[in-house]
């Protein structure tokens, strides 16, 4: 059996009982933009009522995943990182273990779907992990960025993510928007 995971896949459920799939993998591929411009004008017709996510591993398997937010693949891809927004999506679990509010609002699971850590925020209470970063970051290319803010500015600092411990890796740069 293969852990690594292969792609995240999204179910949009429409109250008519219209269902979108939406995916993308590891790779970079993703679904084609005709499909999602589709399901976008689809809501205008059927305000959407359900999403179920789910990773899906090499071997096929698919794990349904709960957390309240959008699963990034790791670049190793033995899991998934997940920054959470201030509040939860609504057709997600809005408790811990899938769902962390600031400062400390990212985790990592692992291909099972099972939580690996929650990362920890150096710089604590009135601060948050504002989102990934998918700039490049020389000297770094396997790995995955975050950005750090304060509470009420948008996020600026980078810091790498060490997929096998939890504390943040400081880069000394700061992004600007």
């Amino acid at each position: 059996m293969n852990n690594l995971v292969c792609c995240v896949r999204n179910e949009i459920v429409h109250a008519d009982g219209t269902v979108f799939e939406r995916f993308y993998d590891w790779q970079g591929c993703s679904t084609d933009f005709e499909v999602e411009m589709k399901q976008l004008r689809h809501i205008n017709v059927s305000p959407v009522v359900d999403m179920v996510t789910f990773i899906v591993k090499e071997d096929g398997a698919e794990v349904r995943f709960l957390a309240a937010g959008i699963p990034y693949i790791l670049p190793d891809r033995t899991g998934v990182l997940v920054v959470f927004q201030q509040e939860p999506n609504r057709f997600k679990c809005p408790k811990a273990p899938w769902f962390f509010g600031y400062p400390n609002n990212a985790a990592i699971y692992n291909a099972d779907g099972s939580l690996r850590f929650q990362l920890c925020n150096p710089y604590g209470e009135g601060s948050y992990i504002g989102a990934m970063h998918s700039g490049a970051m020389p000297g770094h290319p396997n790995s995955v960025g975050v950005l750090v803010g304060t509470v009420g500015h948008d996020p600026e600092w980078l810091y790498l993510v060490d997929s096998d411990n939890p504390k943040l890796i400081p880069t000394g740069k700061w992004i600007r928007y």
